[in-house]
């Protein structure tokens, strides 16, 4: 075999491995996992977060959620803190598995803890959204969680029933709306007199999205919901 014939070969080779899968941080042919970090711990305005060596934001707000950054399938601790990576908290020893997406939120005063959630990334079956709802508003009362079309009345009985402190529920799937608005309506848990949130949101269809119920000393009950989409 001539060498211009051999050198072809290794080129073509080198492209199909380099094109397979995800790559990030200079691993290639590796659906490496992909994780981010919501920051809602009260009182922290800007959050640091790494999982291992690879950085999830350095200024992460308060209520918001950073960008998606890619991590090689292995055990690892994520770290979070404000002047520096891991003076607030640590979830330790965590393996983040190849082809996963995660979500790290951040929460809770005393102590600062971290909830990891693995994302469903299918799509919801046909006429419906997905919703669940995990709880990190730490010494809050457990919840029951309501979901509805935006001019329904409250339904029956909730979505989530009696969900508390720490704890991820089950999806929800509920009947596509012709606008693709949805009322979430939280609860404490047993009371249908005072929602602690009542919020709106946009979801298309099939999608599936994590409602997170979290302490914000900036609402007037002092809850509130950040949206986490988990389907691609």
């Amino acid at each position: 075999m001539n060498q211009l014939v051999k050198f072809g070969l290794a080129v073509g080779l080198a492209s199909l491995v380099i094109g397979c899968g995800g790559s990030g941080n200079s691993l290639t042919n590796q659906p490496n996992a992909r994780v981010q970090f919501a920051n809602l711990m009260p009182g922290i305005s800007s959050a640091k977060a790494k999982v291992g060596d690879d950085t999830l934001g350095d200024n992460i707000l308060f209520g918001a959620v950073s960008e998606n950054a890619i991590t090689s399938n292995s055990s690892k601790d994520l770290t979070v803190g404000d002047t520096t990576f891991d003076n607030l908290a640590t979830l330790e020893d965590q393996v983040y598995q190849v082809e996963h997406r995660y979500t790290a939120v951040g929460y809770g005063t005393s102590p600062r803890a971290i909830l990891l959630i693995d994302h469903d990334k299918s799509r919801a079956t046909n006429n419906t959204v997905g919703i669940r709802a995990t709880h990190v508003a730490q010494g809050g009362p457990a919840v029951d969680v309501y979901l509805s079309a935006v001019g329904d009345s409250l339904p029956a009985s909730p979505s989530f029933d009696a969900l508390a402190a720490a704890a991820t529920s089950s999806f929800s799937e509920v009947p596509v709306t012709g606008t693709n608005e949805y009322r979430i309506r939280v609860f404490a848990d047993g009371d249908t007199a005072t929602a602690i949130v009542d919020k709106t949101v946009t979801i298309d269809p099939r999608d599936r999205w994590s409602a997170i119920i979290y302490s914000d000393a900036g609402e007037t009950s002092g809850f509130n919901i950040l949206m986490v989409k988990e389907s691609i």
